[in-house]
């Protein structure tokens, strides 16, 4: 209580540390309002001044890492990633630890993706172990399990810095109507039921996306992660539209040149496009003597040319 009460009229600064102001200072929890108060002040915050060297220096790195690609992914609109984590504002945001900006963490990118590749991709091999089936090769292989971390490593995506010096985040709310029902109590949802707004922190922006590993299994993550973040969105109220982002590779990449397919390297899938290369080997064979054919028949034709019969032949193809 001495410690509040010494903080009590503490004003934000633009240096102020965006990470602890929402998670440690809070004027006065019980007043009216006092949330929605306390998020409002973030516009004041600005990036901070070094930390354009700090990521200068981290994507320089990243570019001399080895089988490393990078990628930048903007988001179209607004993206919340760490809601749910526990606050005294009892909605959250990740945000660096150092510099109080916004970050998506590898793990939430890695989790996305394992994701989409167990629900979108055909070949059984990118199951996850559900319903008592096992886990299939390529996904324990490229995201791991319990006794394997996995072969590609998903780097945090921390926030691109852009010209503007203000913090790239945005104030947001959302409204509960039924508060009651939905905290499990025995009171069915009704028009009477009183709205009561939320406020949250959300973020936009461009991220750096790194990914590191074996080349073949980096350019499948990278795939499929792409295919996630446009189709599913990155953090939570992704129904809504939030989190959905553009992602392009960069040129610095040590792995940028590829088919932009992914290839599915697993003992199923190699089962299924065996039988597929040996039917389009049979066909373009079958292409190939069709024309061989029709060469060996237009000479044998030329040879005949003054013969009624063969007259009649072209003029029936004319």
């Amino acid at each position: 209580m001495a410690l509040r009460n010494a903080l009590r009229g503490v004003a934000v600064q633009p240096s102020t540390h965006a990470g602890l102001w929402l998670d440690r200072y809070l004027d006065d929890l019980d007043a009216p309002g006092a949330k929605q108060i306390h998020l409002s002040t973030l516009p004041r915050i600005q990036v901070p001044a070094d930390y354009l060297t700090f990521f200068n220096r981290w994507k320089k790195a990243l570019e001399d890492l080895p089988d490393t690609l990078l990628a930048k992914a903007v988001v179209r609109g607004r993206m919340v990633v760490g809601l749910g984590a526990e606050s005294i504002l009892e909605t959250s945001l990740s945000l660096h630890r150092t510099y109080g900006l916004p970050y998506i963490p590898g793990s939430g990118l890695k989790g996305l993706a394992a994701a989409a590749a167990h629900r979108r991709l055909a070949d059984p091999g990118w199951r996850k172990a559900t319903g008592g089936n096992p886990i299939g090769p390529s996904h324990r292989l490229l995201f791991g399990e319990q006794e394997l971390s996995g072969c590609v490593t998903f780097h945090d995506a921390l926030w691109w810095p852009e010209a503007a010096k203000d913090l790239p985040l945005d104030l947001d709310v959302m409204t509960v109507h039924h508060g009651d029902y939905y905290l499990g109590k025995n009171v069915p949802p009704a028009d009477w039921d009183n709205p009561n707004p939320v406020a949250f922190a959300s973020a936009h922006g461009a991220y750096l996306i790194a990914l590191t590993g074996p080349g073949d299994w980096v350019k499948a993550a990278y795939e499929i992660l792409k295919d996630a973040l446009d189709q599913d969105g990155a953090g939570a109220k992704t129904a809504a539209g939030y989190g959905r982002m553009d992602v392009t590779p960069l040129a610095s990449s040590s792995l940028v040149d590829w088919e932009p397919r992914v290839k599915l390297i697993s003992i199923n899938n190699a089962a299924q496009e065996v039988p597929k290369l040996l039917n389009d080997l049979r066909g373009e064979a079958r292409r190939l003597a069709a024309q061989a054919v029709a060469k060996k028949f237009a000479d044998f034709l030329k040879k005949r040319g003054d013969q009624p019969w063969v007259q009649e032949l072209r003029r029936a193809a004319e």
